[in-house]
């Protein structure tokens, strides 16, 4: 059941993507070749709990991390580990901030700076345009497919592939709330787009498929079969009768 956000529900969900801005803008600027992931990880915990805020994805389903921190053909659901960042990486920040019980869930994909990684800018740019893309689709009246279908078919015009099992969803009372939103599909299907909505838009790609494992160690880290780049971004939308409002830019 889609729930729709009251007043004072969209008040709280934008305070939780303001410490999620700043957290992201706090994990970019300490992204630099040497710096383990899990450095990274302890970083954002500390900022969130700071700000009287808690770490939506720590102990989710027994998530260990306290953010997703994926890099190169990690597609989503990195943990933080002792693995240190190298110039040409190209790194996800999937953040979850719990504030007031609302909730703001986004992520962010960067590459290490230190080396040209054309491969990876070129993955990274054409995620987030599907990403800015599917956006505009988010209008009263459209539906949850047609978002779908734009992420799908930008994704196919840049040469990638989209992933099949995971997808955006509705947000910001619980953390996974209906609908949810693939990465493909048809146009004019699915829930149609009404006011007051809150979604989170993740278009995920790979590199030449779709195919994918998940970590039999951890259980929870998602790798291309195929061990090349995978990129993801995310953004938190409000559907307002003026269009789109993006709480994570």
């Amino acid at each position: 059941m889609i729930q729709l956000k009251s007043e004072d529900d969209i008040k709280y969900i934008k305070l939780a993507a303001k410490i999620w801005k700043e957290v992201r803008d706090k994990l970019i600027a300490n992204t630099k070749s040497g710096v383990t992931t899990k450095q990274l990880d302890i970083i954002a915990k500390d900022y969130i709990e700071q700000h009287d805020a808690t770490c939506t994805f720590h102990k989710y389903n027994g998530f260990p991390g306290y953010i997703c921190i994926s890099v190169n053909d990690q597609l989503i659901h990195g943990i933080g580990s002792n693995y240190a960042l190298k110039p040409g990486d190209l790194i996800t920040f999937d953040i979850g901030v719990t504030y007031h019980k609302h909730v703001c869930d986004s992520a962010v994909s960067l590459v290490v700076p230190g080396k040209d990684n054309p491969t990876a800018e070129k993955i990274n740019q054409a995620t987030l345009q599907c990403l800015n893309e599917s956006i505009k689709e988010a209008v009263i009246g459209n539906y949850i497919g047609d978002i779908s279908n734009k992420i799908e078919v930008v994704a196919t015009q840049n040469g990638y592939e989209v992933v099949r099992d995971f997808t955006g969803h509705g947000c910001g009372n619980q953390l996974h709330e209906d609908p949810s939103i693939p990465c493909y599909g048809k146009k004019h299907t699915g829930a149609v787009i009404v006011e007051n909505m809150v979604l989170c838009i993740e278009p995920m790609l790979l590199t030449k498929t779709y195919k994918y494992y998940i970590d039999k160690k951890n259980n929870w880290t998602v790798y291309a079969n195929n061990g090349l780049l995978t990129c993801h971004w995310e953004h938190m939308i409000l559907i307002t009768k003026h269009g789109p409002e993006i709480l994570t830019l």
